[in-house]
């Protein structure tokens, strides 16, 4: 009896949890951090989706936080390791972290589509359509999740009531999961037409290769999640089982993250690793030589349509003749068309 309690306390896949969550999400705020401080000294055009990634990385550390809080109450052990005390308070994390992780997703789908706003301006309707279901999806799914007994507590204390109701579980996180699946290609998929319809160098289709299979693999991580979330509503050990769920979400959230934040780290990049990663240097003659005296094209590269928000505005300080590229002018004349 002895050895099979020793083996039992072993069995903790808690402190794993947080280590490759912490980790995850510690890289993901990094270069948040690295985007932050690119788009606000170097930039000095701090955009409203800046704002939301940034409220999305906060909220992605705050789930780390209440993991945590999970860890300590028995999260990552078999229930029948677990003491009466904390069996009520994992349930409340699990409770609460789904509330969170629909949060996340949302804002950094938002996110996202504010960029290609900035970016892709051919794409604009499609764009605001996005946003606008996204959040009235995450809102829904949030208030579903919170809703989802009546009385509201009997979600994560089913026992303090002899009577409550819920709705059916695993057809709600099933739907809910393919549908924020559908999203995330939806949006990966988005500006591919335009992208490829640019004229870009080895160097920057590698970059944007990179980009897309961080954006594949985030989305190779929400079908995981979503088998995973499905056995936690059907196990009879939901402290033991939950570390599944826990850490696809992590990894899912913090490499949508990264590949959404990673373009706007250019410009710091460029100052220090200036060897590693060479700007683009297109002069003012150069560019003359490149656009009739008078053309359309030439008055837009320092007085851009409201329409047209040029790349470079997006790595670089407006107004500045020495990284502006090729994917720019492309950008733009590709909307002239």
């Amino acid at each position: 009896m002895e050895t099979f309690q020793s083996r039992s306390d072993v069995e903790n896949r808690g402190p794993l949890l947080l280590i490759i969550n912490c980790t995850v999400t510690g890289l993901a705020a990094i270069i948040v951090g690295l985007r932050t401080i690119s788009r606000i000294f170097i930039v000095k055009m701090f955009g409203l989706d800046d704002w939301t990634m940034v409220a999305a990385t906060i909220f992605a550390v705050l789930n780390v936080v209440v993991a945590g809080f999970g860890v300590e109450h028995g999260t990552g052990k078999h229930k029948w390791n677990l003491t009466k005390a904390d069996v009520l308070p994992a349930a409340k994390v699990r409770y609460v972290t789904h509330i969170i992780y629909t949060l996340i997703s949302g804002l950094i789908k938002v996110s996202i589509c504010l960029l290609y706003l900035r970016l892709f301006p051919n794409i604009r309707v499609i764009s605001l359509g996005t946003i606008a279901f996204v959040t009235a999806m995450s809102i829904a799914i949030m208030l579903a999740t919170i809703f989802q007994c009546s009385p509201i507590d009997a979600a994560y204390d089913e026992k303090k009531y002899e009577h409550y109701t819920c709705f059916a579980s695993i057809p709600f996180w099933y739907s809910t999961a393919a549908l924020s699946l559908a999203t995330d290609v939806w949006i990966l998929l988005l500006p591919l037409k335009t992208v490829l319809g640019l004229h870009l160098g080895t160097r920057k289709r590698f970059v944007v290769a990179i980009l897309l299979s961080l954006g594949s693999f985030a989305c190779i991580a929400s079908i995981i999640r979503m088998v995973y979330i499905v056995e936690l509503y059907r196990s009879s050990d939901p402290s033991w089982d939950t570390f599944g769920i826990s850490i696809w979400s992590g990894i899912e959230l913090a490499v949508a993250i990264i590949a959404a934040s990673i373009p706007a780290t250019k410009p710091i990049m460029n100052r220090l690793f200036p060897k590693l990663f060479p700007g683009s240097t297109v002069s003012q003659s150069t560019s003359h030589r490149a656009y009739p005296s008078g053309s359309r094209l030439q008055s837009t590269r320092r007085y851009p349509p409201r329409d047209i928000i040029p790349l470079s505005s997006f790595t670089v300080k407006e107004g500045s003749d020495t990284e502006d590229d090729e994917s720019t002018k492309a950008i733009t004349h590709g909307n002239r068309l």
